[in-house]
């Protein structure tokens, strides 16, 4: 699999727009996207920290809030060219 910056930039997003107290964000909110796909990346933003999140099965992912350091990942990839 390859890392793919955007798909990060719009999951980060997607929490963020999320109002405080709302249900949590599952990898089956990006429809127009593979599922595993998103999964895979919401491990990796597990894996350093930007969110919050649980795994409930095999490519399930339920994402409770982004932390403070994801809001500066998702910062940081607002204003890169990279992406």
């Amino acid at each position: 699999m390859k890392r793919d910056l955007e798909l990060l930039k719009v999951i980060l997003s997607k929490v963020e727009q999320q109002p405080q107290g709302a249900p949590f964000i599952t990898n089956k909110d990006f429809s127009t996207r593979d599922p595993s796909l998103v999964a895979a990346h919401i491990q990796l933003l597990c894996d350093k920290h930007y969110v919050i999140a649980a795994q409930n099965g095999d490519d399930k992912w339920s994402i409770s809030r982004i932390t403070f350091d994801g809001y500066d990942y998702l910062d940081l990839l607002r204003e890169s060219t990279l992406t």
